[in-house]
């Protein structure tokens, strides 16, 4: 193999490597309106969406998406979504990791439902 070939395979290698970090730092968000006027916003972890998990006793809670699945977008987009909320619920180690780096909460707060960090911010 000539170095020419070898660094384009190098290149997409690297390409595929962004891609699939890129892919690991969604998070579904989506706004949710109450009638006493708070503003929720809840996120999720892209490959959260549509799992069961296990809260006790048998009892099986689904990451939904009618509260969960609103918009796919980068981690570094949640910022702007926290900043509209009263009421935060987030889930999973992306979007909690996230919600703690930027100091909206420290990691006491969070909670594992089935081993997945989960936070409930009242703002």
């Amino acid at each position: 193999m000539s170095n020419g070939c070898g660094s384009v395979y190098i290149q997409v290698f690297r390409r595929l490597f962004v891609m699939l970090g890129e892919r690991l730092e969604r998070v579904w968000v989506k706004v949710h309106h109450s009638k006493t006027g708070e503003t929720i916003v809840a996120a999720c972890d892209e490959d959260l969406l549509g799992r069961k998990l296990n809260i006790g006793n048998g009892v099986l809670v689904e990451v939904s998406r009618a509260f969960y699945g609103g918009v796919l977008i980068n981690r570094d987009e949640l910022d702007r979504y926290l900043k509209q909320a009263t009421i935060v619920n987030l889930l999973g180690d992306c979007a909690v990791s996230y919600a703690i780096s930027r100091g909206y909460a420290v990691e006491k707060a969070m909670v594992k439902i089935d081993g997945v960090p989960h936070l409930q911010l009242f703002l």
